[in-house]
């Protein structure tokens, strides 16, 4: 399972986000303590900030500490929103550029912690046949990830709120899996606000938890899959809820049937 680090607020530098802390994103990429399946988050990362409203990406298809200079580039950079990813590739996925979190398309940016079981061979033809024309011709490789994403800006361009969007692609997963586990912890962004979706088809979900006050980045909200500082009020996302979070805060979360 992918670990994951989203802010929205006041202007901030990224780097703390991803590196601050006394368990930083960083760390989780050798050290996760709430992984559902695997061990180490070593399968690639990806850093995306909004300048002028349009997404800006940092992104490699290899362990995060490989990179000695992913620090001090991201400490030149200050924004309203950040979202930071590793990435814990599932078993026969690929693992290339295009599956790389988080994705960008346009002005929105996304990320997955979970997967969509047997995808190839039984649920990616039809779970893109769904796209129209011109987001299927986005398509680069063949992750669940992307689909879903994909998916999710329809939803935003026929008139969905963020989480609305990530709720509908859920539901669209869930009727095609059935009985099958598949984990769909996402967010999603606008650069103005974070949806987010905490949920799967069974009942076990992978971990989300949501901070208002952070040593790291106080001036705003900030939302992980495990909480990366003790200076922190960490709540967790009630499962199976979706919630919308914006400079003002979070909304109230609504639970989400499948």
């Amino acid at each position: 399972m992918c670990r994951y680090v989203a802010y929205i607020g006041e202007p901030t530098d990224p780097s703390p986000l991803v590196f601050g802390g006394d368990h930083s994103l960083y760390e989780q990429s050798w050290a996760p303590r709430e992984l559902l399946s695997g061990s180490v988050n070593a399968d690639g990362y990806g850093v995306v900030w909004y300048m002028d409203g349009e997404p800006r990406r940092l992104a490699e298809a290899r362990p995060i500490w490989h990179d000695g200079e992913l620090k001090q580039a991201l400490a030149s950079v200050r924004s309203t929103c950040v979202l930071g990813a590793l990435r814990n590739a599932t078993p026969g996925q690929p693992v290339d550029r295009a599956g790389l979190l988080p994705l960008v398309h346009d002005r929105w940016s996304f990320v997955l912690n979970g997967f969509i079981p047997d995808f190839h061979r039984s649920h990616m033809r039809a779970l893109r046949s769904e796209l129209p024309d011109d987001l299927y011709a986005e398509l680069r490789g063949s992750s669940d990830a992307e689909t879903l994403f994909l998916l999710a800006v329809k939803a935003v361009r026929e008139g969905a709120a963020l989480s609305v969007a990530l709720e509908e692609t859920a539901r669209s997963v869930a009727m095609r899996v059935g009985k099958e586990e598949a984990q769909m912890n996402m967010l999603l962004s606008d650069g103005e606000g974070i949806g987010v979706l905490r949920s799967s088809t069974v009942l076990l979900t992978n971990s989300m938890y949501v901070a208002t006050r952070q040593d790291v980045a106080p001036n705003g909200v900030l939302l992980a899959s495990e909480p990366i500082d003790a200076g922190s009020a960490w709540l967790p996302v009630d499962g199976h809820h979706r919630v919308d979070i914006g400079f003002e805060g979070m909304a109230e979360p609504e639970l989400v049937f499948f």
